[in-house]
């Protein structure tokens, strides 16, 4: 089995067992939730545990999910497979369902990029969007350009592009940063582009994970993991969040990147409001929850999709004043927004069809 620790804060008893809850023979025992803390190498995990006669006891199957090791049950006895990943069924359940080949995009010609027109996607994706979004720079050639890459989902392919001129240029690329999240976009031209000088506002992205953050992204795999067990993106949300407070300080003069935050140590990590924006929407590109920046003068938080809505979440304050007065809620008062019509465009990138 591999060598994880899973503690508890106070001393007691652990016990385990594969269906919930537990008994003793001839006892009347009462059970109840315990509020105990339970660790998966030192990352505080979620985990359902029942205090029973003064010891705690949790699902053997659980502990199997999180630490990663096969348990299930054959219909006579509780079966563990050491060397073998988390399934929660058996070897004659676990055959797999044939995987359907994709269709792969069409790859950059080799001898050369050359453009006729001055846009083109493979699909008009602007159609699934709410055509209110679509105002001066946010037309329907940009949305579909980067719609585009998302779907996509990496480099490679031929890309989908528009044209951005010089002067609103700047307005994009924060545009395209406000969604960094596991992986960045940015402003990309194809190395063998033959025909640049006819198409000098040509613009495409790539969409790529930075090679600095693949530490940072091991390091909350466990965390990413337990928020896909909960049943609602607005637990995720909420376990991400305080998993978070947990891991940083707020410390206005403070500079925390997303390496820095997600790193083994003793102590908190301090930061400014755009450090924990920044890491918010790293764990949330890492638990696929839809989520982006928003900035007013002097502040920035997140804006995350969860269950059908778009609600605002502010890690930073809520961390500051240690409550959760800006978790997951829709109207956030004196704070204004100072790109509300590129926060629309980021909304329907995002998730089509979310604002209509």
């Amino acid at each position: 089995m591999k060598q994880r620790m899973i503690t508890m804060l106070v001393g007691m008893m652990l016990g385990m067992v594969l269906l919930s809850g537990g008994y003793a023979a001839g006892t009347a025992l009462t059970a109840t939730l315990s509020d105990q803390p339970i660790y998966v190498d030192g990352v505080q995990v979620h985990m359902t545990a029942y205090q029973i006669g003064g010891n705690n006891y949790v699902k053997l199957r659980d502990v199997g999910s999180l630490v990663d090791f096969n348990v299930y049950w054959d219909g006579a006895a509780v079966q563990i497979e050491s060397g073998k990943p988390y399934t929660g069924v058996g070897p004659v359940a676990q055959t797999p369902a044939p995987v359907p080949t994709p269709t792969p995009a069409p790859q950059i010609p080799s001898g050369g990029y050359t453009i006729t027109a001055d846009h083109w996607s493979r699909e008009d994706f602007s159609q699934q969007a709410n055509p209110a979004v679509f105002t001066g720079v946010y037309d329907r050639a940009l949305y579909n350009a980067i719609r585009q890459t998302l779907v996509d989902g990496g480099p490679g392919t031929a890309s989908a592009y528009c044209m951005v001129d010089r002067q609103n240029y700047g307005e994009v690329k924060r545009l395209l940063g406000r969604m960094d999240s596991t992986r960045w976009l940015k402003h990309h031209i194809p190395d063998n582009f033959t025909n640049y000088y006819e198409y000098l506002d040509y613009f495409a992205v790539s969409y790529e994970a930075p090679e600095q953050y693949q530490s940072a992204l091991n390091f909350i795999q466990p965390v990413a993991a337990q928020a896909g067990q909960m049943g609602t993106d607005q637990e995720k949300v909420e376990y991400l969040h305080d998993y978070l407070c947990d891991l940083m300080a707020y410390d206005l003069e403070a500079v925390a990147g997303v390496a820095k935050v997600f790193l083994s140590q003793t102590h908190e990590v301090k930061g400014a409001c755009g450090d924990y924006v920044r890491a918010f929407n790293f764990l949330c590109g890492a638990a696929n929850i839809p989520s982006f920046t928003i900035r007013s003068s002097n502040h920035s938080w997140n804006m995350v999709y969860a269950d059908g809505r778009w609600l605002n979440v502010d890690v930073s304050a809520d961390d500051l004043h240690g409550n959760k007065n800006a978790l997951l809620v829709e109207a956030y008062p004196r704070h204004t927004d100072i790109a509300p019509q590129a926060t629309a465009f980021l909304k329907e990138l995002l998730v089509p069809g979310s604002i209509k």
